[in-house]
């Protein structure tokens, strides 16, 4: 293509992280791109009394003339848009703001437009020695070790019928009807209810649990609910209701004593063999989020430090994202518009701070990136895809052409970078571990009682997620 046929294009500033780009289409390259397109219509439109492929070109120009330019606009701004983002003048984090619909293509005019654009911003990365952060220690309390033996043996227990009044942790039987606008939605016979975790049947109630505590076997209770939420597609899904319950049979969970042969049934050798590897466990997992809290504070500090300036209209695009994902969740809920209204509010308020942390944290780990000159050899990330398709139960090749042909490839390699970066930065970091919260000596004595009377009321509402946990690092 002759040079005076090239799109050609120039980047002016137009505030904080932001460009405006001016294009220059001449008018040989539109005029080729009408050809293109024309040739492609001759050969393939169906005309009436003529073969195809064999109608005049004329014929095709007047009756398919403004498909025709619609094409021609669309390929000319993609091939347009593609050469400007990949100049090394921009750095982009947004699509392109226009608006193509205003813009009028003809054969031998040229295409001249603007778009903008947000971009990276401009600022010195801070020096990473030096930070200093304070974070919990990654050992196991043996709080944490009692918990999650507890929560283990709670698997094991036996229920025993008793008399005496309702506790967190307790099973009952329930007789349930939730009412909605005064007539009945739901109904449950007989179903068993663990007192705190919530769930009954296909409801997440609230009040339930607190209502049942302290009542006896044919005692009745009142709460609300809701459908839960991953029962989308429930007739009565974002609607709330009142929720009757009435108890028909009260047991206790009697947990087994935790020896050597009770260690046997679950594959351990012995009861000190399980609490290691439930020590280890706990550990692991908590040195995973001990890392990423490394991470997010040095992350904050050198936030604090950098001079990043971030314009409002691009935080603002941040939480219209935030708003457009959150109208939709409450649109499958069935809420009604002014509720919609009120939680999108809320949200943008609650969550502007937070958006603007993000922001900053995200341009400093790609400034680390650009800093370290970090890159991800092909062999990891193969290994990367290895481990996605093994959780989709796919062959790892097949995983990675669907990833390639999504154009995911490269946002797996960018993520990878990313992780690299924040392992970088952490490594530099100076870390403090905070002590332990002294227990007094009342609460040592009254600790282990309590767990094998009940157990509390927030170890029960997380017993299904942690007892997974367990059985699968056990």
């Amino acid at each position: 293509m002759a040079n005076t046929d090239t799109i050609e294009f120039s980047v002016e500033a137009a505030g904080p992280c932001r460009k405006l780009v001016k294009v220059k289409i001449p008018p040989g390259r539109v005029t080729e791109e009408f050809d293109k397109s024309l040739s492609q219509w001759t050969r393939t439109a169906p005309i009436p009394g003529f073969r195809q492929g064999k109608a005049p070109r004329s014929l095709i120009e007047r009756r398919f003339g403004k498909q025709v330019a619609i094409e021609v606009k669309q390929s000319l701004l993609d091939a347009a848009l593609e050469k400007a983002l990949k100049s090394d003048d921009l750095a982009p984090i947004s699509d392109p703001e226009m608006d193509p619909e205003s813009l009028e293509v003809a054969k031998d005019e040229a295409l001249d437009f603007d778009f903008t654009i947000f971009v990276k911003p401009e600022f010195e990365l801070p020096p990473l020695d030096g930070i200093t952060v304070e974070v919990p220690s990654a050992d196991p309390t043996t709080e944490q070790i009692d918990g999650a033996v507890e929560r283990i043996l709670r698997r094991k227990a036996t229920l025993r019928p008793v008399d005496d009044e309702i506790q967190t942790g307790d099973t009952v039987t329930l007789d349930v009807v939730a009412s909605l606008d005064g007539a009945e939605a739901l109904r449950y016979d007989e179903v068993e209810f663990e007192v705190g975790s919530r769930l009954v049947g296909e409801l997440v109630t609230e009040g339930l649990d607190e209502a049942l505590v302290g009542q006896k076997k044919g005692a009745s209770a009142m709460a609300k609910g809701v459908v839960a939420p991953w029962q989308e597609s429930h007739p009565l899904a974002g609607h709330e209701f009142s929720v009757t319950a009435e108890v028909l049979d009260h047991k206790r969970p009697e947990l087994p004593t935790l020896d050597d042969q009770l260690a046997g049934t679950m594959d351990f050798d012995s009861k000190s063999d399980f609490m290691d590897a439930i020590t280890r466990s706990l550990k692991s997992n908590t040195e995973d989020e001990r890392d990423r809290l490394i991470e997010n504070l040095a992350l904050g500090q050198l936030a604090e430090k950098a001079k990043i300036e971030l314009p409002e209209a691009l935080i603002e695009k941040e939480l219209d994202e935030l708003s457009r994902r959150a109208v939709v969740e409450l649109q499958m809920q069935d809420k009604p518009e002014d509720e919609i209204a009120k939680r999108v509010s809320e949200v943008r308020e609650q969550r502007r701070d937070e958006s603007v942390r993000e922001l900053k944290a995200w341009f400093i780990v790609d400034k680390i990136v650009e800093k370290d000159r970090i890159i991800v050899p092909e062999s990891e990330v193969r290994e990367a895809v290895a481990q996605i398709a093994q959780y989709n139960n796919q062959a790892p090749d097949a995983m990675y052409e669907e990833l390639r042909n999504g154009g995911r490839l490269s946002r797996l390699r960018n993520q990878l970078r990313e992780k690299k970066a924040r392992t970088n930065l952490r490594t530099k970091v100076q870390v403090t571990d905070l002590a332990p919260p002294e227990a007094s000596g009342q609460a040592q004595a009254e600790d282990q009682p309590k767990k094998k009377k009940a157990g509390s009321k927030k170890k029960a509402t997380t017993k299904k997620k942690t007892t997974k946990k367990k059985k699968e690092d056990a």
